[in-house]
C-alpha cells in the first residue's frame, strides 16, 4: 500500500469558483465568498475487484475518499491507477469488488465479495437489514443518496423489482434493485462534532460573516436605518419585506364601527 500523501496529480483539476453567484453573475446565496483553493477529485467507475492503496482527505466533502488499484487497470509500461470517490474509510490493503447490474464477461471467483464492507453491488445481492450507503436512485446513474460522513440507509425489504430502504432522515422509499448501493457506513462519524476555533475558520470554508439588519443602512433592509439599535415599530421582515416568524397577523377592522 501507498504512503499517506498529496493527491496524485492525475486525479485533480482546478475549478473556478462561483461564491454564491448565478449564470448572470447576481448573488442568489448570501454569506458565500472566499476561502482556500481547492483542487477537484476526479471520479473513474468500473466493474472489476480493486486493492486500497491509502485513504486520501478531499476538501469538497464531509467523508475521506480512497485510492483504489483496480485489477486490471494495466497501461504499457506501468500499471494504472484509477481513483475511486467511496465514501467510507476501509483499511489500507483491503480487497474491494464493484459490479454493476449487468455485470461483464469476465468474473472473478477468488472468494465471495458480496458480504464484504466497501463492496459496491445491486440491492437485489444485498441482505435485508445491511448498512448502505452511496445508494442510486435509478440504475447506472451514480451514487445519490446516503453519501455524508457517518451516514447510512437501511435494507428494509427486498421485493422483486423494488427494495424498500430506510434512508438517514427516516423516510422509507422504494428504489429499483438494479441500482447499486456500497455496504458499510460512510467515514467519518464525528464531523458533526467538530468545534470551530475562531472566526477565521470560517472564512478558511469559503463561509462569510451574517449581518443583522438593524445594523444596516436603510437602503439595505427594512431593519436598517434609524439612531441606535431599532427596527422602526415594526415585525421583523425579510430583506424583501417578508415576515420571518411565525404567528404574524395583519390588522384587521381598524376604524370606526358604523351602527
Amino acid at each position: 500500500p501507498r504512503k499517506p500523501g498529496r493527491a496524485l496529480r492525475h486525479f485533480t483539476l482546478s475549478t473556478g469558483k462561483s461564491a454564491g453567484r448565478n449564470s448572470s453573475g447576481r448573488i442568489t446565496v448570501f454569506h458565500r465568498g472566499g476561502g482556500s483553493k481547492r483542487l477537484q477529485r476526479k471520479k473513474r467507475s468500473t466493474s472489476s475487484i480493486g486493492i486500497v492503496e491509502r485513504i486520501e482527505y478531499d476538501p469538497n466533502r464531509s467523508s475521506r475518499i480512497a485510492l483504489v488499484r483496480w485489477i486490471e487497470g494495466v497501461l504499457p509500461g506501468r500499471q494504472r491507477k484509477l481513483k475511486t470517490i467511496e465514501e467510507f474509510a476501509p483499511p489500507r490493503g483491503s480487497q474491494l469488488a464493484a459490479s454493476w447490474p449487468r455485470p461483464p464477461a469476465y468474473r472473478y471467483e477468488i472468494f465471495d465479495l458480496n458480504s464484504k464492507v466497501g463492496n459496491s453491488i445491486p440491492l437485489a445481492d444485498i441482505r435485508m437489514g445491511t448498512w448502505v450507503h452511496d445508494i442510486e436512485c435509478h440504475p447506472g446513474q451514480g451514487a445519490k443518496l446516503a453519501r455524508a460522513a457517518g451516514t447510512y440507509a437501511k435494507i428494509i425489504k427486498e421485493p422483486a423489482p423494488q427494495c424498500l430502504v430506510r434512508l438517514p432522515s427516516g423516510v422509507e422509499k422504494l428504489i429499483d434493485s438494479r441500482c447499486r448501493a456500497t455496504i458499510g457506513i460512510v467515514s467519518n462519524p464525528n464531523h458533526g462534532a467538530r468545534k470551530l476555533r475562531k472566526a477565521g475558520q470560517s472564512r478558511w470554508l469559503g463561509r462569510r460573516p451574517i449581518v443583522r439588519g438593524v445594523a444596516m443602512n436603510p437602503v439595505d433592509h427594512p431593519h436598517g436605518g434609524g439612531e441606535g439599535r431599532t427596527k422602526g415599530g415594526r415585525p421583523s421582515v425579510s430583506p424583501w419585506g417578508k415576515p420571518t416568524k411565525a404567528g404574524f397577523r395583519a390588522v384587521v377592522g381598524v376604524g370606526k364601527r358604523r351602527i
